[in-house]
């Protein structure tokens, strides 16, 4: 679902060091106890290509690229328009310089800046930066969950990711032949009470991050309103490659993924930060 010419990046898992490790060794010991097996299934494991399709890298260090050595890994560098105008432009270059330097172990995908959504010219201004990252490499584009959850239209309406103002932006990642990357909502929970316990412990992501907990708050989007939004993208943007981040906030229900899958040719998911 990521292509940049010949190149196919195959949305395979999201894996984090210790839980990597851990997989390994349980698959190693499927077919039998022997440290011998175990080191055979590892080393099998190890020379797989892999490329990790969802991941933050923000600083050039050799100890990454020794591990992606060892694992026979790839990592998919994915910028975000989460903090700012000032964050969002460093990821980019960031982003940008590693995949340059070092092309063996990164690819990238860039965002685009929220900032003046409703500004005359913010449309081709965000158009000229895009081309700009093709250009550089970049192989597709982020889209994240303020579209939804915090950015509000000049009426003080949530603006959706099906919103008439992204048009443009579709269109020239489609006619690019580039991908979109689309984190947006949040797991139906989120729409649930949340608690700490009595030892204080927080007892999901949404009790500290209160900024995304929408439950009894109805003026605040709702779960079917941000998914619907989903939907009518696939279905009006059919030649738009939609790769949906985090099981595309359906985890609750693979059967919900299937069904989009099967109508929408153009839609996948990638596992990152949903498997736990």
């Amino acid at each position: 679902m990521f292509a940049n010419g010949s190149d196919v990046v195959i949305s395979l898992v999201c894996m984090r060091s210790r839980l990597f490790s851990f997989l390994l060794f349980c698959l190693a010991c499927l077919e039998g106890s022997s440290l011998l097996q175990a080191e055979n299934h590892i080393a099998y494991l190890d020379s797989i290509k892999k490329i990790d399709v969802h991941t933050h890298v923000r600083t050039d260090a050799a100890f990454v690229r020794e591990l992606l050595d060892q694992q026979n890994f790839k990592y998919l560098n994915v910028c975000v328009d989460s903090m700012g105008s000032e964050m969002t432009l460093s990821q980019r270059e960031n982003a940008r310089d590693l995949y340059q330097k070092y092309p063996r172990h990164y690819s990238w995908v860039t965002t685009f800046d929220s900032k003046g959504l409703f500004e005359p010219g913010w449309t081709d201004r965000t158009i000229e930066l895009l081309k700009e990252d093709f250009e550089n490499g970049a192989i597709g584009v982020k889209i994240w969950k303020n579209f939804g959850m915090e950015i509000l239209n000049p009426k003080g309406e949530y603006v959706q990711i099906d919103d008439p103002v992204l048009r443009p932006i579709f269109e020239f990642i489609a006619q690019e032949n580039k991908t979109l990357l689309a984190h947006i909502g949040e797991p139906i929970r989120a729409w649930m009470p949340t608690y700490t316990t009595k030892e204080g412990i927080p007892r999901n992501y949404w009790v500290s991050h209160p900024e995304y907990s929408f439950y009894d708050k109805p003026d605040k989007p709702s779960y079917s309103d941000i998914i619907s939004a989903v939907d009518h993208v696939l279905r009006d943007y059919p030649n738009l490659r939609y790769v949906a981040a985090h099981l595309a906030s359906l985890e609750f229900d693979v059967e919900e993924i299937a069904l989009r899958m099967e109508k929408h040719p153009n839609f996948a998911v990638e596992i990152g930060g949903r498997t736990r």
